[in-house]
């Protein structure tokens, strides 16, 4: 497994929502956003078992970013990002059980 420090994806995430505050477009963001997933994607491989890891990983270090007082702004950004993440772990996760076969009873 390669060794990935989801902390500074995390941290470039919370770039490009400051960013959109500082007056940035928020459909460049949300590309830039998007590419920095891919980019993560890729950097993961193939493995469904280490992308869904790391995809958690990538969430719970971005709720240290997110909060109910936050700038409506950061706010979208950041809401992008987590349902973005979100989406990939589910793909990983479901992949995992359509291939695994007909024992599936321990993938939940």
């Amino acid at each position: 497994m390669k060794n990935i420090d989801i902390n500074f994806f995390a941290i470039e995430i919370k770039k490009l929502a400051a960013e959109y505050q500082s007056g940035k477009a928020l459909k460049e963001v949300k590309a830039d956003v998007d590419e920095l997933i891919q980019s993560i994607r890729e950097i993961i491989g193939p493995d469904k078992e280490v992308q869904i890891e790391k995809w958690s990983f990538l969430l719970d270090a971005l709720e240290g970013y997110r909060n109910c007082r936050a700038d409506p702004a950061w706010s979208i950004v950041m809401s992008h990002a987590v349902r973005r993440i979100k989406s990939r772990r589910s793909s990983a996760k479901f992949s995992r059980r359509r291939f695994a076969g007909k024992n599936t009873s321990t993938y939940k």
